[in-house]
């Protein structure tokens, strides 16, 4: 009783999903097919026609910004051993589990599944984001197909705001933004990320808003089950799961790295019923390796972890010949110098980010809180000013608009409570977007953020993040 049941359930599922997603886009021109989002299909069809003993990377976008399969490929080879390397990794807001979801759908004998751990426990949980995954779907029905039932049911519950987000795109006569390393065109007809990326674009050398710490990891148990399944179907098919560590930006880890380390290690070694090949202090690496965040390499980085994976890969094999690759030097920063600008400077307080020659704003000044319109500077102390601390403008009790240069990465929580006539929170960012929590503006309900027309779809697709830090508050945001 209960299979018919469930076939009663997912069977219109399976028909209303293609068809809705039909007629929305057989008969009306392409929406995403020129962002991140498209590249998946591209995955999933060398996933599906590769020939031979696979390889499989399987991950998120630290996958995509950090493997080389062409030079895996030939480093393997040259010592024995013949993959076709399928890089499966792309963007944490799809999640994890639609990745481990599509690869389980095509395990077959011979393949070698690497899974890439990541030290972020958002995406080491069943989290499953049907909006963007619509989206990769929008000329490739086959990749609603495989995935779970509670996961097309997610999708069916998801289409109404994913087809008035599409066709708003249409009858404006535009597409979503899509600019740099986050375009379909980033990547070859392998599906490495080809885009260049030179060197380390963060002011600081990372991400001040995404710290590592080790020791407060966890991973989800319903998350840990789909893993170990995709390990029972493998061993059932004649292939193998393991598992590997993602490239992890030094300067951003905030733990004491040995003890919590190994905590992490151990969480992994014992969560996972498969052999973890690597160790996860040689995947630690300077931030000049780095590109756009904590785990995102840029093509020198992702040359020096191809290799690490190699060496993992040859020792799993039980070969443990050298490899002999010269490695590219550290390239240096390429990011953009913080530029002086007008600012209230004597309005704010300000104390050192730890860790770094920045400045964060802890508070204002008694003329500060007087003031009705503030700007914070971008730089005090001839350093970089890139945060607003937890509650830094509480009680400004005069303020109605604020202006944030773009040298600011993060607003903390509570940052305007008490605030009662702050209206206008103008953000200057070009490119970037300020990254802020759930609480950011608690206590502050009639805040609204001004950011540029162009770079609004920034803020509503979180392009680059794990989890849209922004899309609480799009009701709150107006273009100008």
């Amino acid at each position: 009783m209960k299979l018919w049941k469930t076939i009663l359930i997912v069977a219109p599922l399976l028909i209303m999903i293609p068809a809705a997603l039909f007629a929305a886009t057989a008969l009306t021109p392409p929406v995403y097919d020129e962002t991140y989002y498209a590249e998946l299909s591209d995955l999933y069809t060398r996933l599906k026609t590769a020939e031979g003993n696979r390889l499989i990377v399987v991950g998120n976008s630290d996958v995509a910004f950090g493997t080389n399969g062409e030079l895996l490929e030939t480093l393997l080879h040259e010592k024995g051993y013949d993959y076709t390397v399928c890089p499966f990794g792309l963007y944490g807001a799809i999640g994890t589990a639609a990745m481990v979801e599509l690869c389980r759908s095509e395990l077959r004998e011979g393949d070698l599944v690497v899974f890439v751990v990541e030290p972020v426990s958002d995406v080491l949980t069943s989290y499953f984001g049907a909006t963007a995954y619509l989206k990769c779907a929008e000329s490739d029905y086959s990749l609603l197909l495989p995935v779970t039932n509670e996961m097309k049911t997610n999708l069916v519950g998801n289409l109404v705001p994913y087809l008035q987000e599409r066709f708003s795109f249409i009858l404006a006569g535009e597409k979503p933004h899509a600019d740099g390393a986050y375009i379909k065109a980033a990547f070859n007809d392998r599906c490495d990320m080809v885009y260049d990326r030179p060197g380390n674009i963060m002011r600081l050398g990372y991400d001040t808003s995404a710290p590592i710490d080790f020791a407060a990891v966890t991973i989800e148990e319903e998350f840990a089950d789909s893993i170990n399944e995709l390990i029972k179907k493998a061993d059932s098919v004649g292939a193998a799961v393991t598992v590997s560590f993602s490239p992890m930006n030094r300067s951003a880890i905030t733990s004491d790295t040995d003890e919590s380390l190994l905590q992490f290690f151990r969480l992994v070694n014992e969560t996972f019923s498969c052999p973890v090949i690597s160790d996860p202090n040689d995947y630690i690496l300077d931030n000049g390796w780095f590109y756009d965040t904590n785990l995102h390499l840029n093509n020198a980085g992702t040359e020096v972890r191809t290799v690490l994976l190699a060496e993992d890969l040859l020792a799993y094999f039980g070969c443990r010949a050298p490899i002999d690759c010269a490695l590219p030097e550290m390239p240096a920063s390429a990011a953009a110098q913080t530029k002086s600008t007008e600012g209230d400077t004597d309005a704010f307080i300000y104390e050192p980010l730890t860790g770094a020659d920045a400045y964060l704003v802890t508070g204002l000044t008694e003329s500060g809180m007087a003031s009705e319109s503030l700007t914070v500077p971008s730089v005090y102390e001839d350093k970089p000013v890139v945060g607003i601390a937890d509650g830094a403008l509480r009680g400004a009790e005069a303020l109605r608009e604020l202006t944030l240069p773009d040298s600011i990465e993060t607003i903390g929580d509570a940052a305007f409570e008490g605030d009662d006539q702050l209206e206008r929170l103008v953000i200057l960012h070009r490119s970037t977007v300020p990254t802020v929590t759930d609480h950011t503006f608690d206590g502050a309900d009639r805040v609204r953020v001004f950011v540029p027309a162009e770079d609004y779809p920034m803020y509503r697709d979180g392009v680059g993040c794990t989890v849209n830090p922004w899309e609480i508050y799009l009701d709150r945001i107006v273009s100008y």
